[in-house]
């Protein structure tokens, strides 16, 4: 049987993005740009809105239960204005959402240091990062501190496309499946940028990696030895910028990270039984262990490829390569 065609199944019915969820997304990147440019404060400032985080790596996935949701990072980028402070950019970002009718009590500040946060009705919010170039680089304000911070969103995105390449296309679905597990099983609760880079660091030269199943327990045994070295909170560095970490993402939680540490360790054993196991059946049996009831069954042995997914993916062979930097499955 194609135990490859039954995560495609797999990630097409349960995990991935559906396309009303991302028809939503690009309506409200639409809507909240062309609002922002008619902005007295911004109409001379405004450059243009680009996706950053887990929209831009398309490794948002679909949220989990009935009040589950998801966040979408839009970069504002704007040209510097020399009378404005790194937190008037946030604060003026915010006056303008609040004294709109319509976004007056969708707008959301608090505890946000670098991003004015619309909450839409349903299951999911946008953060809007106001960024302004200086001397060469983008900075992002923030607003705690009064100062800006230089950032390389399209650095970050580069590196992980150029790690998705080399996976022959497999890492962008291992991280959606790896932070379904996180939202499914709650045993950990470790942030998506840690997840993602540390997920990409462990995609190495000439990996390219035939299947998805292969690539699934090959990066979470890397991400367990990884893990493995450290008995404290590790320093993620960011790949894009060197002297630059992630660890604020941490905020130095050990408990957490422990808590990452062992359900990594757990998913890693059961990944590398069920990729060694000849039977089929088996090896259906134990993904079933870590993604549950909704991963298909062994009664999906020699079915092939639904028709959602088929329509979807096209080609359900083990070895297809899939192609870099891929939108969500629907859209292929």
């Amino acid at each position: 049987m194609n135990i490859q065609a039954l995560f495609e199944d797999f990630l097409d019915k349960v995990v991935n993005l559906n396309k009303d969820r991302v028809n939503r997304i690009r309506n409200a990147q639409s809507v909240l740009t062309n609002f922002i440019k008619g902005q007295d404060d911004f109409e001379k400032l405004y450059i243009d809105t680009i996706p950053q985080g887990s929209y831009r790596q398309k490794t948002i996935i679909r949220p989990i239960g009935a009040n589950g949701t998801f966040d979408v990072d839009l970069l504002v980028r704007l040209i510097e204005n020399p009378d404005w402070s790194p937190a008037e950019y946030i604060t003026r970002l915010a006056d303008a959402f609040r004294n709109s009718g319509r976004y007056k009590d969708l707008t959301d500040t608090y505890g946000k240091t670098r991003c004015v946060t619309i909450d839409y009705e349903g299951d999911f919010h946008v953060d809007l990062v106001p960024a302004v170039e200086r001397s060469g680089e983008f900075c992002i304000c923030n607003k705690t501190t009064d100062k800006f911070e230089v950032t390389d969103g399209d650095g970050y995105a580069q590196w992980f496309e150029q790690q998705d390449a080399t996976a022959n296309g497999r890492l962008v679905p291992v991280v959606r499946l790896i932070k379904y597990l996180r939202d499914s099983k709650g045993q950990f609760d470790t942030k998506s940028i840690i997840l993602t880079t540390v997920a990409g660091m462990q995609v190495w030269s000439g990996d390219n990696f035939s299947s998805l199943p292969t690539a699934l327990s090959t990066i979470l045994t890397r991400m367990n030895e990884f893990f493995s070295q450290f008995d404290n909170v590790p320093s993620i560095p960011n790949p894009a910028m060197p002297g630059e970490n992630f660890d604020r993402h941490w905020k130095n939680d050990r408990q957490g990270f422990n808590k990452l540490k062992t359900a990594i360790g757990a998913y890693a054993d059961i990944a590398a039984e069920a990729v060694s196991t000849t039977d089929s059946a088996e090896a259906v049996k134990r993904w079933r262990k870590p993604f549950g009831d909704e991963f298909p069954s062994s009664d999906s042995i020699g079915k092939g490829v639904t028709g959602s997914v088929a329509s979807s993916i096209g080609s359900s062979t083990v070895s297809r390569s899939f192609t870099p930097h891929s939108p969500y499955a629907f859209e292929k």
